[in-house]
């Protein structure tokens, strides 16, 4: 049986918080978008030529989305990618000011914004990095409902530590 892209990302998820867990240690949203990428390839070696960084996403001008997997389309005026798949990533890390932080968080819901723009039925998620638990109860409950009220299918999937193990939250 094939697996499903969600079933991909579940077990890529899982594999990227071993990493974590095992000592990667993420700095920049860069560092979170190549894991995401590296643990997809381990998981599923076929999606190789699918999967895209930082790219442009049919039908939406001028955005992009940090981790998508699909076919790249020339249906625009410009190469794009035709998504089965799209990551939005924000981390809130070691070394942050609080007013990068709070920075982070407004990003964080203008990226909610932009993947509920998406008109298309694929999954869609936002990927958090909370390495200081900064997402307490209030900025939780603010990010699900803004994510309500633009697309309730973004599944939003914070990553943080409990107990000194990382662990991945879902709402």
């Amino acid at each position: 049986m094939k697996k499903t892209l969600e079933q991909i990302n579940d077990q890529s998820l899982n594999r990227l918080i071993e990493f974590l867990n095992s000592g990667f240690e993420i700095l920049m949203e860069s560092d979170l978008v190549a894991l995401l990428f590296h643990c997809y390839l381990i998981t599923e070696k076929e999606l190789l030529n699918k999967i895209h960084i930082e790219t442009r996403i049919l039908n939406i001008e001028r955005k992009r989305i940090d981790f998508a997997i699909g076919k790249v389309t020339n249906e625009n005026k410009r190469p794009s990618v035709k998504p089965e798949l799209v990551i939005e990533c924000k981390i809130f890390s070691n070394g942050f000011t609080n007013s990068q932080l709070r920075k982070r968080f407004k990003y964080l819901k203008e990226d909610i914004e932009k993947v509920g723009l998406l008109k298309l039925n694929v999954p869609k998620f936002i990927l958090i990095f909370d390495y200081h638990d900064y997402l307490n109860d209030n900025r939780k409950t603010e990010i699900i409902e803004l994510r309500n009220l633009t697309d309730k299918k973004i599944k939003i999937i914070r990553i943080l530590k409990d107990n000194n193990q990382y662990i991945k939250q879902e709402f």
